[in-house]
C-alpha cells in the first residue's frame, strides 16, 4: 500500500511541475510536509528552469531544504504577493475544500496560499474524502496564553478536542512556527467548512485553522499508482 501511494504522489508531483512552468515563477510560495518533500526533490534536479525565482517558505525545514539545495529562500516579510503556491494536503472534499495542518504550519500556509496568484495542492488518491473530518482532525493553532481558554470554549460547542503532543524529540505539546499550539478538533458529524472556519477563528484566542475553503484553490493534481486527475476550481477560472 505505502510503494502504491508513494508512486501516486510522485506522479501528481510530476504533473504540478508541468502546470506551475506554464506560469510566472518569479515569486514561489511552497508549504510544508512529505509532498513538499517530494517537490523540492524534483526541483533540486531541474534548478535551472529556477534561476530567477526566490522561494517563500510556510516552515523552517522547508527553507532550509530549498537552501540547502541552492534556491534563493526570502522571507514572507519581504514580499507583498506571490505568483504560485504549491503544497499538499492531509484531506481534499468533492467542493474542493481541504484539511491542512498535519505538519503543524497551516496558519502560515494560509497567509502565503490567500496572497498567491495561482495555488496548485498536490495529493494522492487516499487523500479523497467525502466529507472533511472523515480521516483526519481539523488543526487549531491557538495563542499559548489563551489554550485552556480555548480549549474548554471548544468542548462547550460539543466537539471533541485534543491538544497535540509531540511524538518525538521535544516532550510536550507541539509548537508551530509561528509559536502557536496545536489543538485538534475531531468531528463524527458532517460540517460546512466555511461556516466552522468562520466559527472557530471567532473564538478569542485562535489564531488559525486548518480548515482551507475552496476559494484558497486553484487546481488540486491528485496521483493514482498509473494515472492522475486534475481537479480545477471552475468558480476561480
Amino acid at each position: 500500500m505505502y510503494e502504491d501511494v508513494f508512486e501516486a504522489r510522485r506522479r501528481a508531483v510530476e504533473e504540478a511541475m508541468k502546470i506551475l512552468l506554464n506560469f510566472r515563477r518569479e515569486v514561489v510560495g511552497v508549504g510544508t510536509g512529505s509532498t513538499v518533500d517530494l517537490f523540492i526533490d524534483f526541483i533540486a534536479s531541474s534548478s535551472h528552469l529556477f534561476i530567477g525565482s526566490y522561494f517563500v517558505c510556510a516552515s523552517m525545514y522547508t527553507a532550509r531544504r530549498l537552501s540547502e539545495n541552492g534556491f534563493k529562500v526570502l522571507s514572507l516579510a519581504d514580499v507583498d504577493s506571490v505568483d504560485i503556491y504549491i503544497d499538499g494536503a492531509d484531506e481534499v472534499d468533492p467542493d474542493l475544500n481541504m484539511v491542512k495542518g498535519g505538519g503543524g504550519a497551516s496558519t502560515l500556509e494560509k497567509i502565503i496560499a490567500s496572497t498567491a496568484n495561482i495555488r496548485i495542492y498536490v495529493v494522492d488518491y487516499m487523500k479523497l474524502v467525502k466529507n472533511l473530518g472523515e480521516r483526519h482532525p481539523i488543526p487549531v493553532e491557538v495563542l499559548p496564553p489563551a489554550l485552556s481558554i480555548v480549549y474548554r470554549k471548544l468542548r462547550e460547542l460539543g466537539l471533541n478536542p485534543s491538544i497535540r503532543r509531540s511524538r518525538e524529540g521535544k516532550y510536550g505539546f507541539v509548537v508551530a512556527d509561528t509559536g502557536g499550539i496545536i489543538i485538534d478538533v475531531h468531528l463524527k458529524t458532517k460540517f460546512n467548512p466555511k461556516e466552522l472556519n468562520l466559527q472557530l477563528k471567532s473564538i478569542p484566542g485562535v489564531i488559525e485553522t486548518g480548515i482551507f475553503t475552496n476559494d484558497l484553490v486553484d487546481f488540486v493534481i491528485v496521483g493514482h499508482r498509473d494515472t492522475f486527475t486534475i481537479m480545477k476550481n471552475q468558480t476561480r477560472q
